[in-house]
């Protein structure tokens, strides 16, 4: 499975955790954004595996994601990327920078330089984006940008602060009824 697929999974489980309805390929007024999480007071109708059209369906985008490698973000204009997300009118938009699975196994030296070196790649794309965000944004609310292990610590986080295996039902069928 591709990093890209593993994010975009690892959104949409994380979003049915929290209590959304999440939609995957979501076409906004701008271009699709890939995960979208939405208010389940408003529930979203539609047919599985159905790219869902924001233009024609009455629902409350929340969380809006785009999910990309850096090697895709390289030297590209991110303005169009981010126009998708504030097409979706989700009041948080999520940019989500992903790192290409393919490492070859190197020496202990030599990760340790190819650490130093990403780390560097990694706050000039930062910067870059910023820059970019502080100049052109043109929704209201927020747009953030996030790195692969910045989603895995918030996950585990979410996690540990909500596990799954606790939840009522679960416990009342471990302990039964309380008296």
């Amino acid at each position: 499975m591709s990093v890209l697929r593993t994010i975009i999974d690892l959104l949409g489980r994380l979003g049915t955790e929290l209590d959304f309805d999440v939609s995957h390929d979501v076409e906004g007024s701008s271009g699709a954004a890939d995960v979208v999480w939405f208010d389940r007071r408003l529930p979203i109708a539609r047919s599985a595996g159905v790219p869902l059209d924001l233009r024609a369906t009455p629902a409350l985008p929340v969380v809006a994601f785009a999910v990309r490698t850096a090697a895709m973000l390289g030297d590209a204009d991110i303005m169009p990327i981010i126009a998708s997300l504030e097409g979706t009118a989700a009041p948080l938009r999520i940019l989500i920078i992903g790192r290409d699975g393919g490492q070859v196994a190197l020496a202990p030296a030599l990760q340790s330089v190819d650490r130093l070196r990403r780390l560097d790649d990694d706050a000039a794309l930062r910067a870059r984006i910023a820059a970019s965000l502080g100049a052109n944004t043109q929704a209201s609310g927020r747009t953030l940008v996030m790195l692969q292990s910045d989603l895995v610590d918030w996950a585990r986080g979410l996690r540990e602060a909500r596990p799954r295996s606790y939840s009522a039902e679960s416990l009342f069928n471990r302990t039964g009824a309380i008296d």
